[in-house]
């Protein structure tokens, strides 16, 4: 149950954010329902993983290729989902039902990114917290309606509220036991 001090800052450099643009803007011909900002969102969101697990944003290749989860190593393969929002220990982990039933990742990390940051410039996002694939699974489902015409967007999301997540210092020491098991 990570509280607001227990999510990690993790900052954001003018690498990190080219990068995410250059991927971002191959990820907008793939994905037909993203906006501009949420391709660019979400890979800035994998490289803050990368940069916290490894220390370095470009150990991760190409982050989020296409039908794959984003981050796969020997014990664990990691699914991050972020979000440009408000932070705070209300917010909630959302992974759409078809993506959740298509890939089946071990943990799922949660990245938010704090909204009064400029598009283009943001500068530190926070890792709050990660759930399994079956927490997820068991997590309420809700259709998602725009935030701005309440309109239905035509799909589901499983839900999980932060309050529910593991700390991610958890999963971080968990995949630093295997990494030093490997080697």
């Amino acid at each position: 149950m990570p509280a607001l001090t227990e999510f990690v800052r993790v900052p954001i450099d003018a690498a990190m954010r080219a990068h995410a643009r250059r991927e971002g803007a191959a990820r907008r011909i793939q994905r037909t329902r993203a906006s501009p900002i949420d391709a660019y969102i979400g890979v800035l969101g994998e490289l803050v993983w990368a940069k916290l697990r490894y220390g370095n944003f470009s150990r991760l290749g190409v982050p989020g290729a296409k039908g794959q989860v984003d981050d796969v190593s020997p014990d664990a393969q990691i699914e991050v989902k972020t979000s440009k929002t408000k932070v705070h220990e209300r917010a909630h982990l959302m992974v759409r039902e078809d993506y959740a039933r298509a890939r089946q990742p071990t943990a799922y990390v949660l990245v938010l990114i704090p909204e009064e940051q400029a598009d283009g410039e943001e500068e530190a996002a926070f890792v709050c917290g990660w759930a399994t694939h079956e927490e997820v699974l068991h997590g309420h489902l809700q259709e998602r309606l725009s935030r701005k015409t309440g309109a239905a967007q035509g799909y589901r999301c499983y839900e999980i509220a932060v309050r529910d997540l593991h700390p991610v210092e958890e999963l971080l020491s968990t995949l630093q036991r295997g990494a030093e098991a490997h080697e």
